[in-house]
């Protein structure tokens, strides 16, 4: 009797607790699913008017790039429509740019913008008080070029190419790219070179009458001194190294020295016979200690 009294008792606690949470789901689900959808609208809408009023393509969205081709590594570009009184956006045609990487010229934006449509204009504005944040506006020939903008900056998309003219090569061809741009073109040197030929004659044709006006004054003629080897010219203008009178005189009285052993053969010859000589000093000196020896009149055991 006891046993079932427990086990009723038991059985109406469980009852009950099963009771009160059915109470609490059904306080906190909505009985109208309208109803619900409705607040969540009502909050969005409240939310909005606090932001200001933007709508979602006022808003900022950003827009993978890739730092260069075939680069793992990304950057984003915010893009949103410009509110109104902006040239442009009645139309929805105007974008407003931000983040533009450094480097990139208005030229550099248009042509990147350009993938999406036709670009009438593009602008692009720096800070002087941070240089490597810029933006710009870009505005398109329709409203087709905007929205697809758009719909390509995409938080996690894929992320673009930057555009072709900030491609740069890497590795060798980055230092023959160096090289090539280090020299001048063609017609540059070609003029440097005309040029400094034109200075040289203009130089020689300015020492040669400042020499013909010093030799006219006076029948005298100037002679500088200068330094290295003396040399003098024939009356043909042709240099002809000059030498003592002391130098000359004994190369005439003894003439030209004739070189021993200049041939390969005869410098074989010598040695040989040095080789020769040699041997027969020796042998000449061993015989001569053989005779010192006999002749020693101590001569032990």
């Amino acid at each position: 009797e006891r046993r079932r009294r427990g086990k009723g008792k038991m059985a109406k606690s469980k009852a009950g607790d099963d009771g009160s949470a059915a109470k609490k789901r059904k306080r906190k689900e909505p009985s109208d699913p309208d109803v619900g959808g409705a607040k969540s609208k009502k909050v969005a809408g409240a939310s909005a008017k606090k932001r200001g009023g933007a709508t979602a393509e006022q808003r900022w969205r950003p827009m993978p790039v890739r730092l260069d081709f075939g680069s793992a590594f990304c950057r984003h570009v915010f893009l949103r429509a410009p509110s109104k009184g902006t040239e442009g956006a009645e139309e929805g045609t105007a974008l407003f740019v931000a983040a533009v990487p450094p480097g990139w010229s208005k030229s550099t934006l248009r042509e990147f913008m350009s993938r999406f449509g036709d670009v009438a204009d593009a602008s692009l504005v720096t800070l002087d008080s941070a240089p490597d944040v810029a933006g710009g506006l870009v505005r398109f020939a329709d409203a087709r070029g905007t929205k697809r903008a758009l719909a390509a900056a995409v938080r996690g998309g894929a992320p673009l190419d930057p555009p072709d003219s900030t491609a740069r090569s890497v590795g060798l061809e980055s230092w023959v790219a160096d090289f090539r741009d280090a020299a001048p073109p063609p017609e540059v040197l070609q003029s440097r070179i005309d040029q400094w030929w034109v200075e040289f004659e203009a130089e020689t044709a300015r020492k040669e009458a400042a020499a013909r006006g010093a030799g006219e004054d006076d029948g005298w003629t100037v002679v500088e001194a200068k330094r290295g080897r003396r040399k003098t010219t024939d009356g043909e203008g042709t240099s002809v190294g000059g030498i003592r009178a002391a130098t000359a005189d004994a190369r005439r009285t003894e003439g030209p020295k004739i070189r021993e052993n200049f041939y390969r053969f005869q410098q074989r010859e010598k040695r040989r016979n040095e080789l020769f000589e040699l041997k027969q000093a020796f042998a000449a000196d061993k015989d001569r200690v053989a005779k010192l020896k006999a002749s020693r009149k101590f001569k032990p055991v």
